[in-house]
């Protein structure tokens, strides 16, 4: 199952900016380590926010939700969104279909 993960920190939390940025590089290494082993298929920051991005392929829901819950800066999250997305191949069969179906 695929997901879009979208992950922001609109305030500043209440600790030292170098302990804040240990917690980032932290996140980015786990970013990393998801990336090599194929979970996530792409991401990125988002551009001029304090936040990131990423296309996961998680086997269920509770994997999804496992592994959000384990990213380093998970407590610090203000908003966390996560949309389950329908494989390009399969959109493109469905609309294919539903084409076929009308007059």
């Amino acid at each position: 199952m695929l997901f879009l993960l979208k992950v922001e920190i609109k305030q500043m939390p209440p600790l030292p900016v170098k302990d804040f940025l240990e917690y980032v590089i932290k996140e980015w290494e786990y970013f990393s380590r998801f990336q090599r082993r194929g979970k996530i298929i792409a991401g990125g920051k988002l551009a001029g926010k304090r936040g990131a991005a990423a296309i996961i392929d998680a086997e269920s829901n509770e994997e999804m939700e496992d592994i959000v819950s384990k990213l380093p800066l998970f407590p610090f999250f203000t908003d966390i969104e996560i949309t389950p997305l329908v494989p390009m191949e399969k959109a493109l069969l469905d609309t294919k279909r539903i084409h076929s179906l009308m007059k």
